[in-house]
């Protein structure tokens, strides 16, 4: 049986949007009969404090998974029980940035204008395929990425830990490996409970030319330190919320990737 940790940094504060998904999954949780607890942590450098919360799920052995979930995303319960349904050790669902690609919107505009009125897709399906989303399309530079689906989620080389679900076996394998490394002299009385690693320090790519961002730096240390696979959900819909929200549908971007 499941027991969820559920993960969340933040710099102080929660969307509201975030907090209704979160109070639908916590009510959800108990009809799937799946006990759970909730640990956050504040602090001003998000390394430290997601290296924190994997740490604090390591150590906590009663919890079979954690599900890493930021502060400003908004979704349905439905969406955590697809990735813990498909059974995997590393899953993920992809979320649109928070920027604007108004070349790319403008040009599905001029492209539905060429069509019938009664054919054309609506506004917020078209914003939805314009953005980008956090999920990397190769794991090294001019290196294609294949394409591998299974029961609607493909493999990918990395995402963003916006919602992220992960069973212990991620964190253990990294630490045995040696692709986490300890770091005993954070354990003490401002991280308690955790046995502290570093799972999301920054790594560098091509040779040195290239800082990695703390999300794919833990995927990478995932797959090439640990032989790791990622599956992404292909068809998530998940809104990022700002100074506008980023309604998000990764099954239309996907149309334009694949």
């Amino acid at each position: 049986m499941a027991t969820l940790l559920i993960l969340m940094p933040t710099s102080g504060q929660i969307h509201t949007p975030a907090v209704l998904s979160l109070l639908g999954l916590t009510q959800a949780l108990p009809r799937r009969g799946i006990p759970f607890a909730m640990k956050t942590y504040e602090w001003s450098d998000l390394v430290i404090s997601r290296n924190y919360l994997m740490s604090y799920f390591l150590a906590q052995k009663k919890f079979t998974h954690a599900l890493l979930l930021d502060s400003d995303m908004s979704y349905s319960p439905e969406l955590f029980f697809d990735l813990l349904d498909f059974d995997a050790d590393f899953t993920c669902a992809a979320y649109p940035q928070r920027k604007m690609r108004w070349q790319v919107l403008r040009g599905l505009i001029e492209r539905e204008a060429t069509r019938p009125e009664a054919e054309r897709a609506p506004i917020d399906k078209l914003l939805a395929e314009s953005l980008r989303y956090n999920v990397a399309e190769a794991f090294e530079a001019n290196e294609p990425w294949p394409l591998e689906l299974r029961n609607g989620f493909r493999k990918i080389p990395g995402a963003g830990t916006g919602f992220m679900l992960l069973r212990r076996a991620v964190p253990e394998r990294m630490v045995e490996t040696g692709a986490a490394l300890p770091v005993p002299g954070f354990n003490g009385p401002g991280y308690p409970g955790a046995d502290f690693h570093d799972f999301f320090s920054h790594v560098r790519g091509r040779g040195g030319q290239v800082m990695h961002g703390e999300d794919t730096s833990f995927c990478r240390r995932w797959i090439a330190g640990c032989g790791g696979e990622i599956w992404c959900h292909d068809s998530a819909r998940i809104t990022h919320h700002g100074a506008m929200d980023y309604s998000g549908d990764y099954s239309l971007a996907t149309k334009r990737q694949v």
